[in-house]
Parts: structure tokens; sequence; C-alpha cells
């Protein structure tokens, strides 16, 4: 992929961005890693349906964090070593770094929700993912009072525009990290809040209300019994021969 080019020394405003970026473009590795995490997360979630874009964009959220991670922005307290460190601080650490604003479609960004009105507005670093940026393309209002101004006030949220992401991608190169977004294929099927509540709901404190989560799962069929009945079958002449051997090869295969 074409890497983009930024004068030596020339910083986005924030040294961690910097250090990530500066690692994505130097780590072939890392960063077909994290362009294939973001896509199998997008295959198996699909963030048009509005529950479920919750849970994607919080696994957003985790795999940056993983990525800064690898890349030394973060650190284990008491080094990789310890014994048991909080995960969650690790998340916030990186929230306090900037927040991620995540998109699968050729859209603008919603910056913040608001009740009664369109919530705090662009008053913080952001790192914003879209297939139709160049990378992860990090923006703090302070440092690009430019794209701040571009920043629209909304009914119920604040909106940044897509253009105005564009042009800024294009325009700071610095400010930019260089990997593939994946498109959204609209081929997910997994739920994140059915997964919760099936591990929430655990038999033995909730014998009831897990009975739903218990019967959806098929029953585990020995290999004795897929042989007996391969075997009526066969003596039925709805298989050959050959036929029952095939099939008993690949049974005792699995």
């Amino acid at each position: 992929m074409k890497l983009p080019l930024w004068p030596a020394g020339s910083t986005s405003g924030s040294p961690e961005f910097d250090t990530l970026r500066d690692r994505l473009v130097a780590d072939d590795n890392l960063r077909e890693e994290l362009e294939a995490a973001l896509r199998a997360n997008v295959s198996r979630i699909d963030p048009t349906d509005r529950a479920n874009r919750f849970g994607s964009g919080a696994a957003v959220e985790w795999i940056i964090a993983a990525a800064a991670y690898q890349s030394g922005i973060l650190s284990v307290p008491g080094g990789h070593n310890a014994d048991g460190f909080d995960l969650q601080s690790l998340r916030d650490r990186v929230r306090g770094l900037w927040s991620v604003k995540n998109t699968t479609k050729a859209s603008g960004f919603r910056l913040t929700n608001g009740m009664s009105g369109a919530g705090r507005g662009f008053t913080e670093a952001v790192i914003l993912l879209s297939p139709a940026l160049p990378g992860l393309t990090f923006a703090h209002p302070e440092f690009h009072p430019d794209l701040a101004a571009a920043v629209q006030q909304k009914d119920d949220h604040t909106l940044l525009p897509l253009r105005d992401a564009l042009r800024h991608a294009e325009e700071h190169p610095e400010c930019v990290a260089p990997i593939r977004m994946p498109v959204n294929p609209k081929t997910g099927r997994d739920d994140p809040w059915m997964d919760y509540v099936k591990s929430l709901l655990e038999p033995q404190r909730f014998p009831r209300l897990s009975k739903l989560f218990l019967d959806a799962v098929p029953p585990q069929r020995s290999l004795a019994t897929e042989i007996v009945e391969l075997a009526k079958l066969r003596d039925a002449g709805t298989l050959t021969e050959s036929q029952f051997v095939a099939a008993i090869n690949r049974i005792t295969a699995g």
C-alpha cells in the first residue's frame, strides 16, 4: 500500500499517536494484524444494527488499545511478569489519549450524542476510522482549529462531515497512520449482547432463565451412535458399501 509522507520531525501534536503511526509504518506484520482484526470484527458483528454498533465500536477500541500496547505506548503496571493487572485500567489510559470514532461506510462521524442537544462537541483528541480515509486519522480541536470549525451542531449530535475529515487527512499526512479499513460486508451474525447475557445466566445461579440457552445447544452425538445409524442406512440399501466405508472414514477422521 502507498504510505503517506510527512516532513521529518513533523508531529500530529500527540507524541503517542506519532509513536503508533511510526510503528505501523515500520512494522508490516503489526499493520497487517490490525487490518485483519478490524476485518474480522466487522465480518462477525454487523454494525448496521444500532444495538450491535456499541459492541462493535467497543471491540474497535480494544483492538486499537492492543496495537498501542504492541507499539509501547501502554505498559503493564509492574511489568509483563506482574501477577494479574487490570485491563480496564489500560483501556482508561487509552481513552485519556484519544477517543475512537469508527464507521464502516463512507459517512460523517458522530463525535458526540445528546439527549436534548448536540452534546459536548469536538472537545477532545480523536482517532477517526473509515474505509474512505487513508488510515487511522488523528485530530485534536486545539491543534486543528480548521477542522474544529467544520464540525456541525445537530439537534441530537455533533457531526464531522466526511469531506472535512478527508481534507484533514490530505493536508496533514503526519496525522495519518496507514491501514486499510474494511467496508461492512453486512454478513455479520454474531450478537455481542446475546453472548453477554448467555454468560451472565449461568445455570448454577439461574437454572430457569438459562434453560433458553441450554436448550438451543444441539445434543452431542457419540461416534458409536453415528456408526450404528450409518450401518442401518447401508443395510436398508440407502448407502452402498463403498459409500458406507467413505462415511465411516470421514467421521472417524474428524
